[in-house]
């Protein structure tokens, strides 16, 4: 049997549908070529986060999971005109969990989403008023 350190997040999903269609976790790694503890990790992380995506590389946790920030983006796209921190408050009142602005920003960046930025309109002073007005 040959190991490989990594699968692809394809494979991934594709080992989860094998097991959740019946075959047991054996069968999957002996199709994928890897070792059968691989496949069991990457069943307990399906059955209890409902994904199979690579965690990032990284030294800190991710705040919230892949779910939280599909809403986030759904929260983004029903109010159009809300600031990331309106969206924060928002979100955070329905899933019970604090969350910067900034990490919403983020999590809209990477759905190509962009929450807008609140402006201070500066008032024209009476020079700049009656200069505009020539």
């Amino acid at each position: 049997m040959t190991s490989r350190k990594r699968m692809e997040d394809s494979e991934r999903l594709l080992a989860a549908g094998r097991i959740e269609a019946g075959q047991s976790i054996t069968d999957v790694a002996l199709f994928f070529g890897v070792h059968h503890s691989v496949i069991s990790r990457l069943w307990k992380q399906f059955q209890t986060t409902q994904t199979v995506v690579r965690r990032p590389v990284g030294n800190r946790p991710r705040i919230t999971t892949p779910m939280e920030d599909r809403y986030v983006a759904i929260v983004a796209k029903r109010s159009r005109r809300v600031t990331s921190t309106r969206v924060t408050s928002m979100v955070a009142a329905s899933i019970c969990k604090a969350i910067s602005a900034a990490t919403v920003r983020r999590r809209l960046h990477m759905n190509g989403l962009y929450a807008r930025v609140p402006r201070v309109c500066v008032p024209l002073s009476f020079q700049s008023k009656g200069a505009r007005l020539k």
